[in-house]
């Protein structure tokens, strides 16, 4: 991905036009070094005025700026500048900025980056210091790292969180004080009745029902019918709660969405798991498509933590999961019935993935149904979730690697739970003494830093597990 960053040139401001004259070769060979390692990462936005010396020259900078599309300003420091010139521009801003400079001998720009980073400490403002050379990686990465969190942040902004139905269970972790998302995230939530899901469903399209339930008796790897519990008309049931759920996204433009289904959906239509499993999917029977996070029992928080990691991974499928066992080598992680399919595998092929995905009648709901059974892929996987503390949001982190088992290794957990079974290494009476939930989510790879990163950016306290 490549960042549309503005950049505030700061310049000798002194009034002798010779002190200038003399630095400037100095000034522009860091200037272009600086660019030209980045430009492939980055694509900078410089106002007119191309460098700052004065007060009016921030003005006119920043009134450009503010009005573009970039997502962030970085204050580079090429040479000594005038501090104050720093602080006013970090104070006058409204994208968020950063103070960088170099490490060249003769510029004196680590003096002129302490000097700028203390006077905008001074106002209270905020501004990100990297500090270094950006010929050093590690400077280069952690600037990356900073521009990926608030690309996040910035298209989580505005989005939309549909909550089907309400607190499930008594699971009070799964509620969300909309207030909170919209003060911190920029999120709004609209609540959607789980009626509305019924009622679009029996209204479904009978040729695009029958699309799907043939493209899924073709391509999951059974479907295991039982008598009195999942059978032809459930199986048409929950495919019409998939293109119900998919209706009411489109229409009430939501971003992300949670499903409560226990108990009303799972006593009273049909259990919704494999409504779940193709939302989070990135395709369905009519081919590859974008997946949309949708986190069981509505659990707001796991949704929002889900979307994070869509967004952050560059828009891979991310799960839900219950903690079913943990110590400090090992965790089973076990959703009551849903997952995306994707994990069972990690293809890019769907027919990879489904074979491997077994509909098991579940062992609960009056209303019977299917759990999309499977065992996850062996692979490395970031598993984070928010919560909150006394009314404060903190996000825990850790990182693990999924072992693919035997399907009857579940018959020692729950037979008909999509599970991973992951390999760790924590400490388990800490997780399980400051752990702020009883669910957990992940995606594919390693995500760690970024995660810590986003944290920073929004100031929120993190726990690396």
């Amino acid at each position: 991905m490549r960042y549309k960053v503005a950049l505030m040139i700061f310049s000798e401001g002194r009034a002798r036009e010779d002190v200038y004259k003399q630095r400037k070769p100095m000034q522009d060979r860091e200037v272009n070094k600086f660019i030209a390692t980045l430009n492939e990462d980055i694509g900078f936005y410089i106002p007119a005025c191309n460098e700052i010396r004065s007060r009016s020259d921030i003005k006119t900078a920043v009134m450009e700026i503010d009005k573009s599309d970039v997502t962030t300003v970085i204050f580079y420091t090429p040479i000594f500048i005038s501090p104050a010139l720093v602080a006013h521009a970090a104070n006058l801003t409204i994208k968020p900025s950063i103070l960088m400079g170099n490490k060249a001998g003769d510029t004196f720009s680590q003096l002129s980056f302490l000097a700028a980073g203390g006077a905008v400490d001074q106002t209270g403002a905020r501004c990100r210091r990297i500090p270094g050379d950006i010929s050093d990686s590690r400077t280069k990465d952690e600037l990356l790292r900073y521009l990926k969190a608030v690309d996040v942040c910035a298209r989580l902004k505005g989005s939309t969180f549909g909550c089907f139905g309400g607190r499930s269970l008594g699971i009070s972790t799964g509620t969300a004080d909309p207030a909170q998302w919209e003060r911190l995230f920029c999120v709004d939530t609209e609540h959607v009745d789980q009626y509305e899901l019924v009622r679009r469903a029996q209204a479904a399209d009978p040729k695009m029902t029958g699309l799907y339930v043939d493209w899924v008796k073709r391509s999951y790897g059974k479907v295991c019918f039982k008598e009195g519990r999942f059978d032809d008309e459930r199986l048409e049931k929950m495919v019409r709660s998939y293109l119900a759920a998919k209706s009411i996204i489109r229409d009430y433009e939501l971003d992300f969405v949670g499903i409560k289904c226990q108990p009303e959906m799972s006593n009273g239509y049909v259990l919704q798991c494999l409504n779940v499993q193709m939302l989070n999917d990135p395709y369905d029977a009519e081919g590859p498509k974008e997946p949309v996070v949708c986190s069981c029992e509505a659990d707001s928080d796991g949704a929002l933590t889900m979307q994070l990691l869509k967004l952050i991974s560059g828009g891979k499928p991310t799960a839900l999961q219950d903690i079913f066992y943990v110590d400090d080598k090992i965790m089973v992680l076990a959703n009551c019935g849903s997952m995306a399919s994707f994990f069972s595998n990690l293809s890019d092929c769907p027919e990879d993935n489904l074979k491997d995905v077994f509909l098991q009648p579940h062992a609960f709901g009056e209303a019977g149904g299917a759990a999309t059974q499977f065992v996850c892929a062996s692979g490395p996987f970031t598993y984070a979730r928010l919560y909150r503390k006394n009314g404060e949001y903190e996000m825990a982190i850790l990182n693990g690697n999924t072992v693919k088992k035997p399907r009857e290794a579940l018959k020692d957990y729950s037979w008909y739970r999509p599970t991973s079974f992951v390999e760790l290494s924590i400490n388990s009476r800490e997780f399980m003494r400051e752990y702020g939930s009883n669910h957990i989510h992940c995606v594919q790879g390693n995500y760690t830093n970024d995660l810590v990163e986003l944290c920073k950016y929004k100031g929120i306290r993190y726990t690396l597990f």
